[in-house]
């Protein structure tokens, strides 16, 4: 199994770039909310646990497009935040190998690089992501006759702060809400009982100083209604930096609404586990999978 495991990664890591069809900013020139500043992006490696590479400094967001190579028939597509505090990204396992396995199933996915938190580079950070997230959606609406794709089966993923982004959009967009939502061990409520120590997301996203009414605005779980999309979740119980009991609470929001969820809790795993949890030596896509066609949104 661990051998298997080995060279589904490794086909993931030689593809990315192959089926990477476009690179597509989100806007023309300077992007609304930001102030004129000098391009410093840069892409970081971690010298702990996995390594993962990171970009930081991220002023001009893109959308980056995984075609198929034969799209399901169901003609869904996916748009994926990753996560990374809202100060950074964790673009390659919670965003390009993420899209590569949808786009093998057959689902068109966008990797979208949303701007992050930078001193004195905007003019509200706060709104700023999930207005890169909306745009991002507008444009697939507009490629959608192009990227072959059924504007009613458009859904978001987020891994961890994008969790909490795609939980932010499935509550508050009043136009274009997505279909469906993935969400990987994520940060979902700005309360004080459900937001870890080692958790980043809210500070970077709000500042040090947030009222209360502004954690209780920034929490999607008490904003879940009947308009609210399905969701499916993964966590792990293990998980310090952001707490289990945000999926429950979310999962709970949804089934009190009657809204169709589904919970995948593992017993280990930790947090940032991406696309496979070593812990326990599982994938959780084709579980995904399964419920995106119970639910009408994917079909051989």
């Amino acid at each position: 199994m661990l051998m298997k495991s080995i060279i589904f990664l490794c086909s993931i890591l030689l593809g990315q770039f192959c089926n990477a069809q476009e690179i597509i900013p989100l806007y023309k020139g300077t992007a609304p909310g930001s102030l004129p500043v000098d391009d410093t992006e840069r892409s970081t490696r971690s010298t702990a646990g996995m390594g993962r590479a990171f970009v930081t400094n991220v002023t001009r967001p893109t959308i980056t497009v995984y075609l198929p190579k034969k799209i399901n028939a169901a003609a869904s597509a996916v748009i994926i935040c990753p996560g990374g505090g809202y100060h950074r990204l964790s673009i390659e396992d919670g965003g390009y190998e993420a899209a590569q396995a949808f786009a093998d199933s057959g689902i068109v996915a966008i990797v979208l690089k949303y701007r992050t938190w930078m001193d004195s580079v905007y003019t509200d950070y706060s709104k700023v992501p999930l207005q890169d997230l909306q745009q991002a959606v507008d444009m697939l609406y507009s490629n959608a006759a192009k990227w072959k794709i059924d504007t009613n089966r458009i859904g978001i993923l987020g891994f961890s702060a994008g969790g909490h982004l795609t939980t932010m959009a499935a509550t508050s967009f009043k136009k274009r809400k997505p279909a469906f939502t993935i969400l990987v061990y994520p940060v979902i409520s700005f309360l004080d009982s459900l937001t870890s120590k080692t958790s980043s997301s809210r500070r970077y996203l709000l500042g040090r100083k947030i009222s209360a009414e502004e954690k209780m605005i920034y929490s999607p779980e008490l904003h879940i209604s009947n308009t609210t999309p399905p969701a499916f979740l993964i966590h792990a119980s293990d998980d310090s930096t952001s707490l289990v009991g945000n999926s429950i609470a979310y999962y709970k929001g949804l089934i009190a609404n009657k809204i169709p969820a589904q919970l995948l809790i593992y017993q280990k795993g930790g947090h940032g586990f991406a696309m496979y949890n070593r812990e326990q030596d599982e994938y959780w896509m084709p579980a995904a999978i399964k419920w995106l066609a119970v639910n009408g949104f994917y079909k051989k």
